[in-house]
């Protein structure tokens, strides 16, 4: 017999050493022969502490009666169905724990011991009172379902937003929350999911819709999980309600379509303007310049001066246009920028030549200093001009008297830098001197009636092509820009 028994409780002991649960086998007699680790963590005996000794030592005083009834039922080989009840540990401590025992039977079909699965539920307890509490202040609608799919536990907030009492869910199969076109394969979603119970978080891409105790549908996002509980395994489902969330996208989507077709309004009304502005006032300046020359007969000094505020006034109206043209084109991403390599000093002097005429109006002085030879850079001609034209524009506008020096720097690709002797610029409006429609103080004081937008189109362009733009000035000494290229 008693190798009978060393061969079972040899191979019950290679199954149960990796188990969760705490697994003792024992004699007819009570005696400890197969103690794993997960026994060990419940109850605090080391294995070589607690083999040999009789399993009375588990019960607490006044119960160890049991030990006899339970022995006699298993040598009768029957079967002890899983039960509540406590044990104590090493320390003295007493533990809930749930227990089942089962007979351990030799070759020939003898019960020769007992094999005991005991798990700790008042730890279980514990968690699922703690994770009860957590469900009635969560913000969804948490239902929990068992292997049967009938619902064990809703909280408050299912009960709002189902419109249900929860004695009227508990005990009810899930799919009475779930609408009637896809009740008929809920079933079977629900059974694949317990097979392999992954959590699905919220906003999973997943369409979803739920229904009212009143028989309203609405959408839903729902997220699931698997808990543990004294009473099995059990699927939670936390219910979103995104009516508002999807009506907000859908109006989002409509107020966007609406932008859209504004957008595109305003580019066809800047479009068509472009050409009906600028048509007539090229034809005004024009028929001055015309007048200025003296062709169509000699003017008096009353006349000349009026004429030239005429073609003052037409530039600067074409200009203001212009910018606001470039503006638009900007902010609507329509501006295209092809970059090649150029030489910088061809370009800077086409830029010299077309504003020379203004400086010496102006009685200042438009110098250059260039390197002999090209200087190549990466970067968009007509781009390259735009900014060049406004940095020198603005250079001689704010220079009383003196000069304004164009000069490039270093290597492939270089820094052109673009200064003047003008009054200078605060430090406090250096940092907004690049924003659309802004002026410095020294711009107010000077009678500017710019639109504030040229340097904010030149920094735009530099973006655009990968440089940047730099200013370093200060009040009575002048302003340089310098513009950092790349590439």
């Amino acid at each position: 017999m008693a190798i009978a028994v060393d061969k079972a409780h040899a191979q019950l002991a290679a199954i149960v050493r990796s188990s969760h649960d705490a697994i003792i086998s024992k004699t007819l007699e009570g005696v400890i022969t197969t103690w794993n680790q997960a026994a060990e963590q419940l109850y605090g005996y080391s294995t070589d502490e607690i083999i040999g000794r009789h399993a009375e030592v588990l019960y607490p005083p006044g119960r160890r009666e049991e030990e006899a009834v339970i022995l006699a039922q298993i040598s009768r080989g029957e079967r002890l169905d899983q039960g509540v009840t406590e044990r104590i540990r090493r320390d003295g401590t007493v533990v809930t724990v749930s227990l089942s025992t089962s007979p351990i039977v030799d070759d020939h079909g003898q019960v020769v011991g007992a094999a005991t699965i005991s798990r700790d539920i008042g730890r279980l307890r514990r968690v699922e009172a703690k994770w009860r509490a957590m469900l009635e202040a969560a913000p969804d609608a948490i239902v929990a379902v068992d292997s049967t799919g009938r619902i064990t536990l809703v909280n408050a907030q299912t009960e709002r937003l189902f419109g249900y009492h929860r004695n009227e869910l508990l005990g009810q199969l899930v799919e009475v929350l779930v609408p009637l076109p896809a009740r008929g394969i809920h079933p079977e979603h629900r059974k694949r999911y317990l097979v392999e119970p992954k959590p699905r978080p919220m906003g999973a891409g997943i369409e979803l819709s739920a229904l009212r105790r009143d028989g309203t549908e609405f959408p839903a996002e729902i997220s699931l999980s698997a808990i543990e509980t004294e009473d099995g395994e059990l699927v939670a489902a936390a219910i979103r309600d995104v009516s508002e969330r999807i009506r907000f996208e859908r109006q989002l989507r409509e107020k966007n379509l609406e932008l859209e077709k504004a957008n595109k309004a305003k580019d066809a009304f800047l479009a068509s303007m472009s050409h009906e502005l600028r048509t007539p006032l090229n034809a005004i300046i024009g028929f001055t310049g015309t007048l200025l020359m003296g062709l169509p007969g000699p003017l008096n000094a009353a006349q000349t001066h009026q004429l030239q505020l005429v073609e003052t006034s037409s530039h600067h109206l074409l200009s203001l246009i212009n910018d606001l043209l470039d503006l638009a084109k900007i902010e609507s991403g329509k501006v295209e920028i092809t970059p090649e390599r150029i030489d910088c000093c061809e370009v800077v002097r086409e830029v010299a030549q077309s504003m020379r005429p203004l400086a010496e109006q102006r009685g200042i002085v438009l110098a250059t200093d260039l390197p002999a030879g090209t200087c190549m850079a990466l970067a968009d001609r007509r781009a390259l001009g735009q900014i060049l034209i406004n940095l020198v524009h603005n250079a001689i506008k704010f220079t009383g008297e003196g000069e304004v020096h164009v000069r490039l720097t270093g290597e492939e690709p270089p820094t052109i830098h673009v200064s003047d002797t003008g009054p200078g610029i605060a430090l406090e409006d250096q940092g907004r001197i690049f924003r659309a429609f802004e002026r410095s103080s020294a711009t107010r004081k000077h009678g500017d009636e710019g639109t504030g937008l040229g340097l904010y189109i030149s920094h735009k362009l530099a973006e655009l092509m990968g440089f940047e733009i730099r200013v370093n000035s200060a009040p009575g000494h002048g302003s340089t820009f310098s513009l950092m290229m790349s590439g």
